[in-house]
């Protein structure tokens, strides 16, 4: 016991580097960069503690003070930095950070490096971090979990999740960062184990009792290697989008009204030979494909989906609808409790919605990401974001510049927060960006068709 006091206090009164410091107080992300290298190859391990405490200095910096982009570079090009280190002096160095750094994001930047490092063993830190008192360091942990195909980790993902359930844990728990990173994290550490509880079991389900029962049931037949996440979800919430589970607990709805939205998808086959075989009184056959075409309009199609998503949210959820075109209009400009007035006001502000515009994509993720306690954006769109306009058949001219900087500063602003962003496409959606967006973001991409 003596030695480990010994080794605590060691390990947090390490000399901070001087150079480190001035370029965090200059805002400088090359030369801070530069220095982390000159350290890693000069003092090798012992550079770790050093490189950490500058990165949760960059972190811990108010928000004004570093451009979002330039803060997740340092984050994470010194995770890569590290990564180049391996040895049993590093790992423990890895171990020391992750226990013992007084600071969540120094405590997450070991998890991250210990992923890049060919020795380390991020299983096994991932598994001691599940306990941390932070819920930003739990989203990480589990994440890294989620995605080893160990059925072993599943019973502690399941402990972890209840732990984020429960009331007792609803205090702010975690220091350090940046005041909005505090704020709801408890519920981005709950969805993240139970993302990655269906990433391993392939089932979605509603709480940590109702996958206890189920891996009771189901563990020897259970395989995570062979789970199918693009194949339909065994059991849902109840309530869906497009196909698309709800999951989340602070929610924002973002739906593209531009014009293009106006178009009309052609229905499958099974659709129209439905219609064709209807027979009796009333409307004649191509009366019930009109309507069955009008129907298949994409505006039309995301108010009716986008209204029967919030008239199933459950009152412990909240949430936001974000209408987007030439201009972002939201419903709410901060999240509101799901209670039946609110869903009632929702619906009627989703039926009002009229299909006009361009596409300011940018804009309204911005305005979305921009609440503190958002856990979970849903994403419906048909188009590629721009602000001039198409041009015939074309791309809008400005659309790709407009899409590298959205994937770019969503994943900078949201790499510690753990926000998850669904996106669901149209015809004529830009996929690869979809796709992008979502992966980047925890998050998938569903095609609507």
């Amino acid at each position: 016991m003596l030695n480990l006091i010994v080794a605590s206090l060691l390990f947090f009164n390490v000399a901070g580097d001087k150079q480190l410091d001035q370029f965090v107080k200059n805002q400088d992300a090359n030369g801070l960069l530069s220095r982390m290298r000159e350290l890693v190859e000069k003092d090798s391990y012992k550079a770790v503690r050093p490189i950490a405490d500058a990165v949760a200095k960059v972190e811990a910096a108010p928000e004004s003070a570093w451009y979002s982009v330039d803060r997740h570079r340092v984050f994470v090009d010194a995770t890569r930095i590290l990564g180049t280190l391996q040895g049993p002096k590093f790992d423990n160095e890895l171990e020391k950070l992750v226990k013992k750094h007084p600071d969540w994001p120094a405590r997450t930047l070991g998890l991250y490096a210990s992923l890049q490092s060919k020795g380390s063993d991020s299983v096994s830190l991932s598994l001691k971090a599940l306990h941390d008192k932070a819920p930003q360091v739990v989203i990480v942990a589990s994440q890294i979990l989620g995605r080893t195909q160990d059925i072993l980790v599943i019973e502690p993902l399941i402990s972890a999740m209840k732990r984020w359930e429960g009331s007792t844990t609803r205090e702010r728990a975690a220091k350090g960062g940046r005041d909005e990173l505090e704020k709801m994290a408890k519920d981005r550490a709950w969805l993240t184990c139970r993302d990655s509880l269906h990433r391993l079991t392939g089932i979605s389900l509603h709480d940590s009792a109702a996958y206890k029962s189920w891996i009771s049931v189901h563990r020897d037949k259970l395989d995570p290697s062979k789970v199918d996440l693009s194949a339909p979800v065994e059991k849902m919430t109840g309530t869906g989008l497009f196909g698309l589970d709800i999951t989340g607990r602070n929610i924002a709805f973002i739906i593209d009204i531009s014009g293009s939205m106006l178009a009309t998808d052609p229905p499958s086959e099974e659709q129209l030979n439905k219609v064709s075989r209807s027979t009796g009184v009333g409307e004649s056959v191509e009366e019930k494909i009109s309507k069955l075409m009008e129907s298949r309009r994409r505006i039309l199609r995301a108010q009716s989906e986008l209204k029967r998503a919030i008239e199933g949210l459950g009152e412990n959820k909240r949430f936001t609808v974000i209408a987007y075109s030439t201009e972002v209009s939201p419903w709410s400009p901060v999240l509101k409790e799901a209670n039946r007035k609110h869903r009632t006001d929702a619906v009627k502000f989703i039926e009002s919605l009229n299909a006009t515009g361009i596409t300011v994509t940018d804009e309204a993720l911005h305005m979305a990401l921009g609440d503190p306690t958002v856990d979970t954006i849903y994403l419906i769109t048909d188009g590629a974001p721009t602000h001039m306009g198409t041009r015939g058949n074309n791309l809008p001219p400005d659309a790709p510049e407009l899409m590298r900087r959205i994937l770019a500063e969503t994943k900078a602003v949201n790499h510690l927060r753990g926000i998850r962003i669904f996106t669901l496409g149209f015809v004529d959606a830009e996929e690869e960006f979809l796709q992008k967006l979502a992966a980047d973001n925890n998050g998938r991409y569903v095609r609507i068709r």
